[in-house]
């Protein structure tokens, strides 16, 4: 029984579908209004209504999204007009409110007729002639407002013309003049009214005193005022006083030397040895400056002294018999004592390991002593050198020993390799000092330097040639 009731229902459903399509082909289609003062459109494609196939019956109904699917354009929609004999609306004379563009939903494809029915008539919308637009009346304008009256403006100036601007005007000729009228000549002033002679008093007129004498004694006339100190004139047929002599032992005792061709200065120290076989007559002849430092200790000392000066040799003091811990009289009395043995010698050389050029507060009481004697100083460059400080504070002619050449027995070719680098030294500085001794290796080594080495570029020169005063 469900059964059936349910086969019924979907019956039922079918032919209502089917009635229902039948229903929508046969009726006319709406008719759209349009208004007469519509701008008009392009004609739409007309519209084709294809059959459709018996089978293609759709039974569910077309929902929205379908049918705007199937729906032509808005911008184009198909216009279907009514029948050409019905009456034209009127034209009101306002311009119509835009209407809502008309959305034509296309129709179901009509039913195949069945069987012995004719087919219905499918009655197509004639073509429109396409609506001649209205002319709109154009909004009015509204005059503008009047123009200005010109302002009274002067007249314009005539133009000028190139040949006007380069050729100026030219300008007025002066009136000659009719009478040329000359200045009067002025006329010379009166003469002032001098007297013909000078009248005096006899009486009135000043007479010269004949008390006063033109010179005076004591004062010099005819001379410019000076503010030396007056000399006296030397006496007509007098020798002039010679100049006052330097009594100090270095310029006293000075060897004479010479350096004509402005060479370095290269000057040589010997310390005598006091050997008991030691030539000291044939040392001193040297052809060269050669400078000799002897012990004040030494017995031999005033002897070897006398040896040296005889043959025009510079001798040196040794800074020997400083006692330990000695005061400024005991220092006073040891430099006495040796310059009394030494009294020709021209400076001072320290001892070197245990002198005192590198004790200050010693060397601060020994070098004002040198000055004092007249004497220079000569030190060892090494250490601080205290005592070269303050020979330099206190004006004391000094010099500084470069190189010692024998100090560790050198043999002789060592020795002209020290004397090669000393006057390389001295070409650097002007001035360099060497020391040696006695030894027949270091004389021999200084024979063939001076013959064969770097000599040439040197002078050498004795001692006080190279102590300055720095």
């Amino acid at each position: 029984m469900i059964r059936n009731f349910v086969t019924g229902i979907v019956v039922g459903g079918v032919v209502a579908a089917v009635g229902l399509g039948v229903v929508s082909q046969l009726a006319p289609l709406p008719v759209v209004q349009v208004a007469a003062n519509a701008p008009a459109k392009p004609e739409p494609a007309p519209v084709k209504l294809e059959e459709a196939a018996p089978d293609k019956q759709t039974d569910a109904p077309v929902l929205p999204e379908q049918a705007a699917e199937t729906a032509p354009e808005p911008e184009k929609p198909a216009v279907v007009a009514a029948d050409p004999a019905a009456p034209k609306p009127a034209v009101a004379d306002e311009p119509a409110a835009p209407q809502p563009k008309a959305v034509v939903e296309a129709p179901p494809a009509p039913a195949m007729p069945q069987a012995g029915q004719a087919a219905p008539d499918v009655v197509v919308a004639a073509e429109l002639a396409p609506a001649k637009p209205v002319a709109e009346p154009l909004p009015q304008i509204e005059a503008a407002d009047a123009p200005p009256a010109p302002a009274d403006l002067p007249p314009p100036a005539a133009p000028e013309t190139d040949e006007t601007l380069l050729n100026p005007a030219p300008a007025a000729e002066p009136a000659p003049p009719t009478a040329i009228t000359l200045d009067p000549p002025p006329e010379p002033a009166p003469a002032p009214d001098l007297p013909t002679s000078l009248q005096t008093d006899p009486a009135a007129v000043l007479q010269p005193s004949t008390g006063l004498d033109k010179t005076v004694d004591g004062v010099k006339v005819g001379r410019l005022p000076s503010i030396a100190a007056p000399t006296e004139p030397a006496a007509e047929g007098a020798e002039p006083s010679p100049p006052a002599q330097d009594t100090r032992p270095l310029a006293r005792f000075a060897r004479s030397f010479q350096n004509d061709a402005g060479k370095p200065l290269f000057a040589v120290l010997l310390l005598d040895t006091g050997a008991a076989d030691l030539d000291r007559a044939r040392l001193a002849a040297l052809p060269f400056p050669v400078t000799f430092v002897i012990d004040p200790l030494d017995p031999a000392a005033d002897a070897a002294e006398a040896i040296y000066r005889a043959a025009g040799q510079e001798v040196v003091m040794l800074a020997a018999g400083i006692p330990e811990g000695a005061t400024a009289a005991d220092l006073e009395q040891t430099f006495q004592a040796n310059a009394a043995v030494l009294d020709q010698s021209v400076a001072v050389m320290d001892l070197g390991r245990s002198g005192f050029q590198d004790n200050r507060p010693l060397a601060t009481q020994v070098v004002p002593l040198i000055k004092q004697q007249g004497r220079g100083l000569i030190t060892f460059d090494k250490g601080l050198n205290a005592a070269d400080q303050v020979a330099r504070r206190d004006g004391v002619a000094a010099a500084v020993i470069f190189r010692d050449l024998d100090a560790e027995g050198e043999d002789t070719p060592l020795i002209r390799r020290y004397l090669d680098r000393a006057a390389f030294k001295a070409a650097q500085d002007g001035r360099v000092v060497v020391l040696g001794s006695t030894r027949p290796e270091t004389v021999a080594a200084l024979m063939e330097w001076t013959l064969e080495g770097r000599a040439s570029a040197v002078a050498l020169a004795p001692v006080s040639a190279v102590l300055v005063v720095k």
